[in-house]
């Protein structure tokens, strides 16, 4: 391996996205631009453009389970990134996965719902999802996610922030509400974290070109490389969000006119 022998892999389980803008291939990119190698399992296909979703396929039980093992025989997996599952055996299979492999810190981003409200979880996976989400060392939901997990509104900044506690006591997870599509004009962008029992605020990263497609899965699966390499929860998002600025001003438009990220 030469250079690069010592390099962290982390794991990313999620859809397959056919522009490259989201799921596992950006997952792989931005922790790539995070300093890690990133092996990946699609955890279903995906029918989408950058700014359309139409429907998503399974992928069989069995090449979920041997894929996962394959690539934990490869390499020493320092963290898990999971995001869209789909399926109720994409669930089941993650969740057996993980709880075979305590050790490994499992950063989830609670893919429900696509941009334009199409959902992306089974009924039938909701069970093992459950049990999943409380697996996780890290939540990454957006407020409409937050929301569905609590299974009630959100309606200030001050709410938001109760929120991400809750939501920490409700799964034992340090917590990332990410502020992207705050409706509160002063704190849109600002993200608030929930580790260790205490609240941190992350201010916005400038200015967006449009509405980037991934910036959801770039950002939780830099925050998982960062685990992966060492850091603890805080400075993890820190340097995440960071390295999602410079992927923003790094975008470029599709034939559609959203912005696909770039690093």
């Amino acid at each position: 391996m030469g250079r690069r022998y010592g390099t962290p892999v982390i794991l990313a389980f999620g859809g397959f996205d056919p522009t490259g803008g989201a799921g596992v291939l950006m997952d792989s990119r931005a922790a790539a631009a995070a300093g890690v190698h990133t092996s990946a399992v699609v955890s279903c296909l995906t029918v989408q453009t950058t700014a359309s979703f139409s429907r998503f396929a399974s992928v069989p039980r069995d090449v979920l389970d041997e894929s996962l093992a394959a690539a934990a025989k490869s390499f020493p997996l320092r963290a898990v990134k999971v995001g869209m599952v789909g399926t109720r055996a994409a669930a089941e299979a993650i969740l057996s996965f993980v709880a075979a492999h305590r050790d490994i810190p499992l950063v989830v981003d609670p893919v429900l719902r696509s941009s334009s409200g199409a959902p992306l979880l089974s009924p039938s996976a909701l069970p093992a999802y459950r049990l999943l989400l409380r697996r996780a060392s890290v939540l990454t939901p957006n407020l409409s996610e937050a929301e569905k997990l609590l299974d009630r509104r959100i309606d200030s900044f001050a709410e938001a922030a109760e929120a991400a506690g809750e939501l920490s006591d409700l799964t034992g997870a340090s917590v990332v509400l990410k502020g992207g599509h705050f409706p509160w004009k002063r704190r849109r962008g600002t993200d608030i974290v929930f580790s260790d029992g205490r609240t941190t605020l992350l201010p916005p990263i400038g200015a967006r070109r449009g509405d980037p497609h991934g910036t959801g899965c770039a950002l939780a699966a830099a925050i998982a490389a960062r685990i992966g390499a060492g850091d603890s929860v805080v400075p993890a998002v820190q340097a995440a969000k960071s390295l999602l600025s410079k992927l923003v001003a790094g975008a470029f438009p599709s034939a559609e006119g959203r912005p696909i990220l770039f690093p």
